[in-house]
């Protein structure tokens, strides 16, 4: 018999997914995917965020109480979080107001890794965007992320934090394989990026995994890796 859970811890949910933790870390510090954490009878104020007419943001406040129960995690603190493994955390994220803070000079929590949940809501949004099937044997495994600016790629599971023209290498290389034409010169993919250099193991010489970025057909064309 399986209960109906109103949240997941994260082994649960690698174990789902069938998706590698380095991945699932990505996707939480990017904000693609929104960690929570349980609390019990803890001070915490929930409020609105109102903009003055210089264009200032501030907090009003709207409830006062001692909560049990799920608060999300901000971005920022769940980068923190996986890089030292515990945290003090004073403010989260709730999707009942616009913020969700201590209060009465309350001690801080201290969390670690092991805290971290997944509402059920949101595992089931994230699987509806993501295609995921949410059954181990058919769950999808992207082999590609990326940042926004390309800066911060995972490809087959490897991190890569790339310099101004690396990331313009992999932009065109990604556009190149979602419009169906993944193989691409190498001379015109660096000028099309901005490079002075002509040789792609120049331009990724400071990665020494580049390889399992950028993948060459021995012939002067190259594509993503696993895309």
């Amino acid at each position: 018999m399986e209960i109906e859970k109103a949240y997941f811890t994260l082994p649960e949910i690698l174990d789902r997914w069938s998706l590698p933790e380095a991945d699932l870390i990505y996707l939480a510090e990017n904000d693609k995917l929104r960690l929570s954490v349980r609390v019990f009878g803890l001070p915490v104020e929930f409020g609105d965020h109102e903009m003055t007419d210089d264009g200032r943001r501030y907090n009003v406040p709207v409830e006062r109480k001692h909560f049990s129960g799920l608060v999300d995690l901000n971005a920022r603190d769940a980068f923190r979080l996986f890089r030292c493994g515990e945290l003090v955390v004073t403010e989260f994220r709730t999707p009942k107001a616009d913020y969700a803070s201590l209060w009465d000079d309350s001690e801080p929590v201290l969390f670690n890794v092991g805290d971290l949940l997944l509402r059920r809501e949101e595992r089931d949004r994230f699987e509806a965007k993501s295609g995921f099937s949410g059954a181990r044997a058919e769950a999808a495994q992207p082999t590609f992320l990326a940042s926004p600016d390309y800066h911060h790629v995972r490809c087959q599971g490897r991190e890569f934090r790339l310099g101004p023209i690396q990331a313009q290498v992999v932009r065109v290389l990604h556009d190149a394989a979602r419009a169906g034409n993944p193989w691409l010169s190498g001379k015109a993919i660096l000028s099309a990026a901005g490079s002075r250099s002509m040789k792609m193991s120049d331009v990724f010489k400071s990665q020494k995994h580049w390889r399992d970025l950028i993948a060459s057909n021995q012939r002067g064309l190259y594509s993503l890796a696993g895309v």
